[in-house]
């Protein structure tokens, strides 16, 4: 079972990322935690033409000024499970990626994090595009871009959900 954390919705998407060798390798956004482990992130993504290979999201602990100048510091706390990108559409989807084992993150209620989908494969015409709203950012957080360093971006925001997990629950409901 998942449990929402933070999010900013697709429905606010006006723009896109591209990463791929020729672009940037991660894009994300910061958010603020809630207490539990980290258990999948969804990013509204697509493709543009066919590029191969896999792309992960990781979780980074937050530098900056929180909505403004934040970026990930340090390595990766967490990274999620390989999604094949070559399983994406050109349309504009919501795709979750998934923490599992070690990289099931405990999450500390009011911590500031930073969230990204990284790929660095494919080239200038064969990318994978995460949605962001660039137009009227209305998140807390800020988006941030790594191209040879990571850049904060204020005015924008990326479309994103990051969810808790609760571990070893089982439920059974009988109607």
């Amino acid at each position: 079972m998942y449990i929402l954390v933070d999010s900013y919705s697709e429905a606010n998407r006006d723009g896109q990322g591209a990463l791929s060798s020729a672009n940037e390798a991660e894009v994300g956004q910061s958010f603020t935690g809630t207490a539990g482990y980290l258990g999948k992130v969804t990013f509204h993504i697509r493709k543009t033409g066919s590029p191969t290979g896999s792309a992960v999201a990781k979780l980074y602990a937050h530098t900056g000024v929180f909505g403004t100048s934040s970026l990930p510091t340090g390595g990766a706390l967490a990274t999620s499970n390989n999604f094949d990108v070559s399983t994406l559409t050109t349309s504009f989807v919501l795709r979750d990626l998934f923490f599992s084992g070690a990289n099931r993150y405990l999450l500390v209620a009011g911590t500031k994090y930073f969230i990204s989908i990284g790929y660095t494969g494919g080239n200038g015409s064969n990318k994978v595009e995460p949605g962001y709203d660039s137009s009227a950012p209305s998140h807390g957080g800020n988006y941030g871009y790594e191209n040879g360093g990571w850049t904060a971006a204020a005015a924008v925001d990326a479309c994103f959900y990051v969810y808790t997990v609760i571990e070893g629950a089982s439920f059974i409901f009988n109607m």
